[in-house]
Formats: C-alpha cells, sequence, structure tokens
C-alpha cells in the first residue's frame, strides 16, 4: 500500500526532511562559528577597554609625566602651595537609574610641607559641590578667597585643607565642547595669597589649561 504525502501538491514529508536538514546545517555552522563569534566578541570587548594604553606604557608615562610637569611649573611660577587636575566621571546610580556624577584627583604638585589631597578627593559625589561647579561654569580663573565663599560644603572642603586663596579653570574634552574636569590653583598661607597678582594668574591658568588639555586628549585619540 502506497502511502500519499502530499496535500495539495506539497510533499509533507519531504518539506520535513529538507527543514531538518537546514536546521543541521545551521547547527553546525554555529558550532564551526563559535570559535570566530567568540574571538570578535573578546576582541570587540578590548577595544571598548578603559585601557587605551596599559600604564606602563612608554606612552602613558610619558603622557602623564608631562601634566605633572605642567602642574608643577605652574605652581612654582604662581608660588602656591598645590597645583591640581580633577576630573569628572560617572561611579554607580541612584535608585531611580541616573548616573551618579563624581571627580577625582588625577593629578597633583604640592610645595614641600604642603599636604597632598588625594584621599580627600577622590570619589568624590558632584551634588555636594554646586558652588564649585558655579565657579568652573563661569570659566574665570582670577583668584578667589576661601572666606568670602557663602557657608558651604566647597568652602568647609577648603579650610579642612588650608586653602586660603584658589584659582579655577574648566578642563575641556578633544572637541572642546564638553567640560570633562578643571584645573585648580591654591595658595595655603595668608603670606603666599597676599603677594599673588591676578594680573600675572589668569594668563598662566589659560596657558597652562591648553598644554594640560592637549595631553589629556591624546589619551582618548
Amino acid at each position: 500500500m502506497k502511502v500519499d504525502n502530499t496535500v495539495e501538491g506539497i510533499d509533507i514529508f519531504g518539506s520535513w526532511v529538507e527543514a531538518g536538514m537546514v536546521l543541521a546545517a545551521l547547527g553546525a555552522g554555529i558550532l564551526l562559528g563559535y570559535p570566530m563569534i567568540k574571538s570578535f566578541l573578546r576582541k570587540r570587548k578590548e577595544d571598548k577597554s578603559i585601557w587605551k594604553e596599559l600604564p606602563t606604557s612608554e606612552k602613558f608615562v610619558s603622557l602623564h609625566t608631562k601634566v605633572h610637569e605642567h602642574l608643577t611649573e605652574l605652581r612654582v611660577l604662581g608660588d602656591a602651595g598645590r597645583a591640581q587636575v580633577i576630573q569628572f566621571h560617572n561611579g554607580g546610580k541612584f535608585i531611580d537609574g541616573s548616573s551618579m556624577k563624581r571627580f577625582s584627583l588625577t593629578h597633583e604638585s604640592c610645595r614641600s610641607g604642603v599636604s597632598e589631597t588625594r584621599d580627600s578627593r577622590q570619589d568624590v559625589i558632584l551634588t555636594m559641590f554646586g558652588e564649585m561647579l558655579e565657579i568652573v561654569t563661569a570659566t574665570d580663573p582670577t583668584p578667589k578667597l576661601t572666606s568670602e565663599l557663602p557657608d558651604c560644603h566647597f568652602k568647609r572642603h577648603l579650610e579642612s585643607n588650608s586653602v586660603v586663596l584658589f584659582s579655577l579653570i574648566p578642563i575641556r574634552n578633544a572637541s572642546g565642547m564638553s567640560v570633562i574636569g578643571y584645573l585648580s590653583v591654591e595658595w595655603c598661607s595668608w603670606v603666599k595669597a597676599d603677594a599673588v597678582i591676578e594680573e600675572d594668574v589668569i594668563p598662566m591658568m589659560k596657558e597652562k589649561r591648553r598644554y594640560i588639555e592637549a595631553e589629556l586628549a591624546a589619551q582618548t585619540t
């Protein structure tokens, strides 16, 4: 007895066999291609890594050494206690899913006898420093007295680090469109603060800002 496998002229049995062969071929293709796909994904992940330059590479060492050299020169020329680069970054999320904005000190040059501040300026939440952000976004590096700030967290933060006078100027990214941090100079004694000449500090801050922006841009290009 011959079984009719056709329905309206379509070979049902043959269609299922063909479908099975297609699925088998797809499975074999996936198995054979898996190592290649895995390698591609690993390479893509490496390309997105924050380690664009290993910290032991000649380029990385040279770049950040130059940033520190510019800071030291700025500090010495301004006869200041500290010169620093502070950079903005993300760090965690709030319960509504929005990103926490933070800042961290990434480079610092200090006068002998003046304490370093890296411990108190790492992974700090920006929402505590509204007055500081107002000064940074004003793009005015005119030195300001800590004592003249309104009572705020930023003022207390400066006082805790013995800052009498300070100057801030924003640092922008490679395109010049976004503020990624700021350059800071701090004077930690009244004797040094009284000797500061505003007309000298402003062009120095702008000049060193240009050099430091160029160095920082090099690590993302």
